[in-house]
């Protein structure tokens, strides 16, 4: 039997760069074992934009770190298959992860002020990753360097290159963080939570760059956030993540217009609406996530469920369509979950 989570919904027309089944990442700690990331399936395909949602907790930085290696020695990761370009990623050696690391998969982090060193110029920073993954010079280097700050915006990038992370404001530190990451030119980028601490305008822009080079590449993005509105207009498909697990994967007009999962509804209907004249209350989600340590019986979400019903605390709903013309939901009700949530959506009608 194929796995919804990694065959539904149809794809967009493209390469398969990144597929990814039953993957599970657990950290083993002094309390027990933490399971992080449980049973994880998806493909991402060139040229599109996959984005994965949820509250801090639910495996989304996880997910993205297990593939890329980036995990401290507590972490197990297992999985069925991992593949990057049909090449085995769980066979490969680590010298093989560290050149896929960069120059074909790039990852762009939540804070770049952690990430960058504050001991290094920018320019010098953005040219070592070049000088790792590429055979150049280390004058070409630095010229690229320049380059990557202009592709992606910075003004003055000759001057900004020659400059220290703290020396950046908070929209341009994330910008050097995307040049650094596209240096080598990667096949697929993915962005963990990459406007979190910028305004709205500043955000927009972001998100309207990693777009712009997305395209420019011939690359993948995969979206990594917490924000379901963020990801309304840009995304080709969602993934929404709960307590380690998948609950609904769909394209973004079906998990936004065919919710089937009510965690996913709850999310949306925390969002301020469009149409909002400052007299509706926003509808918050009751509870808070579990401790991984103490996962609820049945449905992890169940606690916190408005529809909850018995056998939710029982059993555990795996991730199934229900049926032709559906898209994978992990809810014994998905087909009750219904009404129109499609005016929280910006800019969509």
């Amino acid at each position: 039997m194929s796995d919804p989570g990694l065959e539904s919904p149809p794809y967009t027309e493209g390469e398969v760069l990144l597929s990814v089944r039953n993957l599970r990442t657990r950290f083993v700690t002094e309390g027990g074992d933490v399971p992080a990331v449980n049973g994880v399936s998806f493909a991402v395909r060139r040229g599109e934009v996959l984005s994965v949602v949820g509250e801090s907790g639910s495996g989304k930085s996880v997910t993205a770190m297990s593939i890329l290696g980036l995990l401290p020695p507590t972490a197990r990761i297992e999985a069925d298959q991992m593949l990057w370009r049909g090449e085995s990623l769980l066979d490969a050696g680590e010298a093989r992860i560290r050149q896929v690391r960069g120059a074909e998969i790039a990852m762009i982090f939540q804070d770049p002020l952690s990430a960058l060193n504050p001991m290094h110029k920018v320019g010098r920073q953005i040219a070592e990753m070049i000088l790792i993954h590429e055979p150049v010079s280390k004058k070409e280097a630095a010229s690229r360097a320049v380059e990557m700050l202009n592709l992606v915006g910075i003004p003055q990038p000759a001057k900004r290159a020659g400059m220290y992370p703290h020396e950046f404001s908070g929209g341009m530190r994330q910008r050097a963080m995307i040049a650094m990451a596209i240096a080598c030119s990667p096949d697929l980028l993915i962005a963990d939570e990459p406007t979190t601490a910028l305004d709205v305008t500043v955000q927009a822009q972001v998100l309207e760059m990693l777009l712009r080079l997305k395209d420019e590449l011939n690359s993948a993005l995969m979206l990594i956030t917490h924000d379901l509105g963020v990801v309304a207009g840009i995304s080709d498909r969602v993934m929404v993540m709960y307590a380690g697990r998948q609950v609904e994967v769909g394209t973004t007009d079906q998990v936004f217009y065919r919710t089937r999962h009510p965690y996913t509804r709850s999310l949306l209907r925390s969002l301020p609406r469009l149409d909002d004249r400052g007299t509706d209350a926003l509808t918050p989600i009751t509870g808070a996530p579990p401790s991984l340590l103490r996962l609820p019986s049945g449905c992890s979400f169940h606690p916190r469920c408005p529809l909850v019903k018995e056998r939710c605390s029982k059993d555990v709903p795996d991730l199934n369509s229900g049926g032709l013309g559906h898209h994978p939901a992990a809810c014994f009700y998905a087909d009750e979950v219904s009404g129109d949530t499609a005016s929280v959506v910006g800019g969509r009608s």
